[in-house]
């Protein structure tokens, strides 16, 4: 049985599907009553989404329970959601992230929204925050660029072929990448990475002026690299016999929403 403040009245989980180019997003709003801000939360990508799956749904629970309402989703391709990952361009994900934060800011009542980003997500949604959407952005342990992102989930999939594949098909991580520079795809994880994904994702990057922007416009922002305790929320990934508390993390991150917002911090621990 879920423990308090997971069984709170106050609010609720309700999923849904989003349309979007001709494919539907899968969608968990964690709705309350009155919310005091919106938050939408861009995960990680691809079979990353998965490591990190319940420790990023406890963040979402937490931040209902304190009134602040959520939003969290699987991009095209991935996850729940429809269409085929192997289709998808970080342009497409991009879209995503900038479609959902547009609505999330349209609901009633109108209160300050912030966009939370994990990994390769922090750099999807600190482009959307670039964009104007927003009123704060929160970043976790967002790679300079795309291809950091992916380059050390194959590094993590490369290693862990080393253990159960058989000696005559075992690849090391730098086969993986030279297929994909050849024009091929390759499997990672249960996911089909293109070559033409490998050659984009150099391009996609964590815009540079992120804190310069914050100073202008009064949107304040926060990056912060999280460290291997808060695996397996982010890389490296082990694996626990038990959930594994990283309330800690979500204490710190909410003092700082907190402030953001203009709200007590009486509930922050």
């Amino acid at each position: 049985m879920l423990s308090q403040p997971y069984l709170d009245k106050r609010f609720s989980e309700r999923a849904g599907y989003f349309p979007i180019s001709g494919e539907h997003l899968y969608t968990v709003l964690h709705e309350v009553e009155k919310p005091v801000g919106r938050v939408l939360l861009v995960g990680s990508l691809a079979s990353e989404r998965h490591y990190s799956y319940h420790p990023w749904v406890r963040w979402a629970r937490y931040l209902a329970a304190r009134q602040i309402e959520v939003l969290r989703y699987d991009y095209r391709g991935v996850g729940e959601s429809t269409g085929r990952f192997e289709e998808m361009t970080f342009a497409d994900w991009a879209d995503d992230v900038n479609a959902l934060a547009s609505w999330l800011s349209t609901r009633s009542p109108h209160v300050p929204l912030i966009l939370h980003g994990l990994e390769i997500g922090g750099i999807l949604a600190s482009r959307c925050f670039q964009g104007g959407i927003g009123d704060a952005l929160l970043l976790w342990s967002p790679p300079a660029t795309a291809n950091h992102g992916l380059r050390s989930s194959l590094l993590l999939w490369a290693g862990l072929e080393q253990l159960w594949e058989s000696s005559e098909n075992r690849r090391p991580a730098s086969d993986f990448i030279r297929r994909m520079e050849q024009g091929s795809t390759v499997e990672v994880d249960g996911y089909q990475w293109t070559s033409e994904l490998w050659r984009e994702s150099f391009d996609v990057k964590l815009p540079g002026d992120l804190q310069d922007l914050a100073a202008q416009r009064g949107r304040p922002v926060k990056v912060s690299k999280l460290g291997r305790e808060a695996a397996p929320l982010v890389k490296p990934h082990i694996t626990y016999d038990e959930v594994k508390d990283i309330s800690f993390v979500y204490s710190e991150h909410f003092v700082w929403l907190s402030q953001v917002l203009g709200l007590p911090v009486d509930g922050a621990t």
